[in-house]
């Protein structure tokens, strides 16, 4: 017993003597976390503070909800925006008493493209925040990344193998007029200096070159020299005049535990080397940061990037201007409120056009950084425009360089798994057209093999082919071009021709149009013209029936080799004589108003047949109350039975019609040279 009481006090006596050197111990880490974190060092701090989270997370819940959003802030400094969303929707949970951590919960959701989610946490933010514009510029994002995704622009990204390493690999620029030589930056293992970047965990970055051959194949990266412009501290974000005589590029300089910020340097071009840097007077404020140039294709205007005094956002676009390309910088010129927001405007390049193409995480934009495109206009910079999808993405997207003369170039963006940045190629692809179909039968909704479908453009394209088995057509990019309207026409022996019309007009997108079109079988028996109305006794066409005959003239201008027969019929009343003669004077009207529509008169036969054809009822159905069975034929012993004066007058009216049939297929119409053809005849005809 006494051994058991000298055991646990012995074992207290020890607790006592560790527990001040744990809290001790404790104390120095997170001392060297914040110090870190202070320092930008925040790959280490992430670290250091997630071992300190560890050993007080139940003991100071206070304490530990702070150090949860610490460790967040570190994730989304070093773009790690998986971890991040993690970790900040733990200090939501936890109550953090800052509502900024639930604007940047949903930031690290739009990264991951989570836009619904997104949606609802900037809402909320809002709701927290009424007075932060960032809640509302979140909102319009989720909206506007919806829509950029639902109409994604024509151009092709690639994700370039050669250029990238497993290190970060971004902000390219051509080094020569044709772009056939570009230097990036890369922290990749054979960057130069020792140390890491304590902001990344990676080296510091040096300038890499490549060139490209005669057949467009770019050659394997090397480092672009070890000094004058290359030196062991971070080189990023180059741009090169048009003669390629002249480069800027940003310079992070640092010493032991002391960030000394971000300069603009300048190099010429001696021969096939660049001289020793000089520095780009720019501010003289030790505490500013200055990076990211862009000089214009004329060599007199210099954009940058600064969070230097009378900046609208955290980090603007700036502009300096010079009266020679080796003249000294005016004072530098904030580019307003139009390009400028309360975010982050950089990476500023200006195309041969004279427009500008920036990053900004401050318009509203797919997520991280976007791309956008502002032009200068005599009323001063235009409303910058995304260039939507998929050169932007939830991830960040920035740095976009054109080859001259080229809607194609290079742009750096973290959208892959590993949230390393690297450089993507991009280039429009080229607008296409195809028209696909299938010819079916209108009757049996069969396909139909064999037959001719042309296509005739209102550019002079006559193009045409058969259809297989398969009853498919096509007409490919090669045929179909832009801003031509085309007309499908389909002709198969015993049968309609058919029709359909496609236009490219004005189309700026690639599209495929696909067809169905039905073809009816040629019939046997007549078909009844809608219903055309006479005066009493008399034979002329009224003019407001002459629309009921725009489908037949369709159908003949459609199938140039039919003539028809063209069949008037009368009711049972009257002489055959009577009935003869005004049913071929009917028919013959219809036929006088045809060929002054333009069909040739030895396609059309007049046929008067009177009352000696009565209807033949070939489908159930009713009119005016009266019901008419299949079958029923229209003779007037029959109509004499009927029940009523009504129900016979209807009948009647049954009877009296113009009809059409094809009689042959073989017409060939005559050249412009030849004699008129035969005219239909001017005599009844009788049987």
């Amino acid at each position: 017993m006494h051994r058991l009481l000298r055991l646990l006090s012995l074992t207290c006596f020890i607790f006592l003597l560790l527990v001040p050197d744990e809290a001790f111990s404790q104390n120095r880490r997170l001392e060297r976390a914040e110090r870190a974190f202070e320092l930008k060092q925040y790959d280490e701090a992430a670290d250091l503070y997630r071992r300190a989270y560890n050993r007080i997370r139940r003991r100071d819940r206070t304490e530990a909800t702070r150090l949860i959003f610490q460790i967040a802030l570190c994730y989304r400094y070093t773009n790690n925006h998986r971890m991040a969303e993690g970790w900040f929707n733990r200090a939501v949970r936890a109550n953090y008493p800052d509502p900024v951590a639930i604007l940047y919960l949903a930031d690290a959701m739009m990264f991951n493209g989570k836009y619904e989610e997104a949606r609802a946490q900037y809402l909320r933010y809002s709701e927290k925040a009424p007075d932060d514009w960032r809640g509302p510029r979140g909102v319009a994002s989720v909206d506007l990344a919806l829509q950029l995704k639902e109409k994604p622009e024509e151009y092709e990204v690639e994700f370039i193998r050669l250029f990238n390493s497993r290190a970060d690999d971004l902000t390219p620029a051509f080094t020569d007029h044709r772009g056939r030589s570009m230097i990036y930056a890369s922290s990749r293992d054979d960057a130069l200096g020792r140390d890491t970047d304590p902001w990344t965990g990676n080296k510091h970055t040096s300038f890499f070159i490549t060139f490209q051959d005669r057949t467009g194949a770019w050659s394997r990266p090397s480092l672009l020299d070890e000094g004058p412009v290359n030196t062991e501290f971070n080189e990023g974000a180059p741009s090169v005049n048009r003669s390629a005589t002249e480069m800027f590029f940003t310079r992070c300089v640092r010493a032991e535990d002391v960030d000394m910020g971000c300069r603009i340097y300048r190099a010429t071009r001696e021969g096939p080397n660049w001289t020793n840097p000089q520095l780009v007077p720019l501010t003289n404020d030790s505490l500013v940061t200055v990076g990211h140039p862009a000089i214009s294709p004329d060599d007199l205007t210099l954009y940058f990037v600064s969070d230097m005094p009378g900046s609208i956002g955290t980090k603007d676009i700036w502009v300096v201007r010079r009266n020679s390309p080796n003249g000294d910088f005016g004072p530098p010129e904030n580019l307003g409120e139009t390009i400028n927001t309360k975010g982050n405007e950089m990476f500023p390049y200006v195309h041969e056009d004279g427009s500008l193409l920036f990053a900004s995480d401050g318009h509203p934009g797919m997520g991280g950084l976007d791309i956008f495109r502002a032009t200068l206009t005599t009323d001063g910079w235009s409303e910058p425009v995304n260039l939507g999808v998929p050169i932007n993405s939830s991830a960040d997207d920035f740095g976009i360089i054109f080859k001259p003369g080229l809607e194609q170039g290079f742009f750096t963006s973290n959208r892959g798994r590993t949230g390393a940045y690297d450089i993507f190629s991009f280039y429009l692809a080229p607008v296409i057209f195809n028209i696909s179909g299938i010819v079916l039968d209108d009757s049996t909704k069969t396909v139909v093999q064999g037959a001719t479908v042309q296509l005739v453009g209102s550019d002079g394209t006559l193009e045409q082919m058969e259809t297989g088995r398969d009853g498919l057509f096509l007409f490919d990019e090669n045929i179909v071009k832009e801003n031509t309207t085309y007309d499908i026409l389909v002709n198969k022996s015993g049968y309609f021709s058919g029709r359909d019309a496609v236009s490219t007009m004005g189309l700026d997108r690639s599209r495929e149009f696909e067809l169905e079109i039905a073809i009816a079988p040629i019939p046997i028996t007549a078909v009844e013209l809608p219903e055309i109305l006479y005066e009493f006794d008399s034979w002329a066409l009224q003019p407001q029936f002459k629309d009921s005959l725009n489908g037949l003239i369709e159908i003949m201008h459609d199938n140039p080799n039919i003539v028809i027969e063209l069949a008037s019929h009368t009711d049972s009343r009257g002489t055959h004589e009577y009935n003869d003669t005004l049913s071929f004077r009917r028919a013959r009207a219809v036929v006088d108003y045809l060929m002054q529509q333009g069909i040739e008169g030895d396609r059309l036969e007049a046929a008067g047949y009177g009352k000696r054809r009565p209807r033949i009822v070939d489908r159930d159905f009713e009119r005016d109350g009266f019901l008419f069975e299949a079958g029923t034929v229209l003779t007037e012993e029959f109509i004499e039975n009927l029940p009523g004066e009504e129900h016979q007058d209807v009948a009647h009216q049954l009877n009296r019609r113009t009809e059409f049939r094809v009689i042959r297929e073989d017409y060939e119409p005559p050249d412009p040279g030849d004699e008129p053809g035969r005219q239909p005849s001017t005599e009844p005809r009788r049987e």
